[in-house]
């Protein structure tokens, strides 16, 4: 689908959602973005980077946003923002859609309160700023679910508590690594000659780049985090192991005195205590005495320390 809207006199705003072969031919033709091009906006599996063509006079943004529901699963997809001739083009999917209402809300407040003419970078930096504030929310949600977690788990460490500290594990290595793309991206246009950017232009990109770093900055803290709590957790599955396997040991020894005991006073030979009238007895006890010396010895060698 693709919809247009004048952002001033000479530029216009196309919002390309998820383009059919019949749009692309009229992108191609109307608009003169090339083929190459427009794979690369479309390409749901492009890294966040910047792409352009001197000689067709085209520069693409490709940008790392959140999907539409933040809760869900955590993944990032990629936008492009094109800009040719006198066009500023947005390519979005279903999950990102959402991209154009934030881009349109910008453009419109502009459009109202602005007493110059509207400038086409300003609204791309106020969305990318915006886009990456969102990373807040979705790093600070996981830190949230990370604390309910890490709490249940002083209870009880269960399977259901590390599957879902896995889940949030998983997340943030979305988030980290479309922030550092996002970063490297932002960076790298900041020191671009190609793109010519007013005083306070700059300030807005480096206000970007600012939030944006500060988002990397938060999802590496909560990934170590989510790293030091797993490995503590290990460490007491391992400690409740051991104690297991030290039980079991001290059970499996302390049962294989009574077999060794009773399987040798039950030979059909003479032994002693055979006639005796406290000849049971007298087995049991010394059953119970060679027990006890050998959890004397277990104890002398520090085998119950933890």
């Amino acid at each position: 689908m693709i919809t247009e809207k004048k952002i001033n006199k000479q530029h216009t705003w196309v919002a390309i959602n998820e383009p059919t072969q019949v749009e692309k031919e009229k992108l191609i033709h109307h608009y003169q973005v090339t083929d190459e091009m427009i794979g690369y906006a479309i390409d749901p599996n492009e890294r966040a980077r910047i792409e352009t063509d001197r000689d067709a006079n085209i520069f693409l943004l490709i940008f790392d946003v959140l999907s539409k529901d933040i809760t869900a699963s955590g993944s990032t997809e990629p936008i492009g923002i094109m800009l040719v001739n006198d066009y500023v083009l947005t390519f979005t999917r279903s999950s990102t859609e959402f991209v154009n209402t934030v881009f349109a809300r910008h453009l419109n407040n502009a459009l109202l309160h602005s007493k110059e003419e509207v400038a086409p970078l300003t609204i791309i930096f106020r969305t990318l700023y915006e886009l990456s504030v969102q990373y807040f929310d979705a790093v600070n949600n996981i830190n949230r679910q990370r604390q309910q977690i890490q709490k249940s788990m002083t209870h009880r460490i269960s399977r259901k508590s590390i599957s879902d500290m896995l889940g949030l594990e998983t997340s943030l290595v979305y988030y980290l690594t479309s922030l550092r793309s996002n970063n490297a991206l932002l960076t790298s246009m900041n020191r671009m000659q190609e793109i010519q950017m007013t005083t306070g232009q700059h300030e807005q990109l480096e206000d970007v780049i600012v939030e944006s770093q500060q988002g990397e900055e938060m999802a590496q803290l909560a990934t170590d985090i989510i790293e030091r709590v797993a490995n503590a957790n290990s460490n007491i599955l391992d400690s409740d192991l051991n104690n297991t396997m030290k039980f079991l040991t001290v059970f499996s020894i302390v049962l294989a005195v009574p077999s060794i005991v009773f399987g040798f006073f039950g030979q059909n030979v003479l032994v002693p205590f055979s006639h005796s009238i406290i000849g049971w007895e007298l087995t049991i006890l010394i059953t119970v005495i060679l027990i006890l010396i050998v959890l004397l010895i277990l104890n002398l060698n520090n085998f119950f320390k933890k």
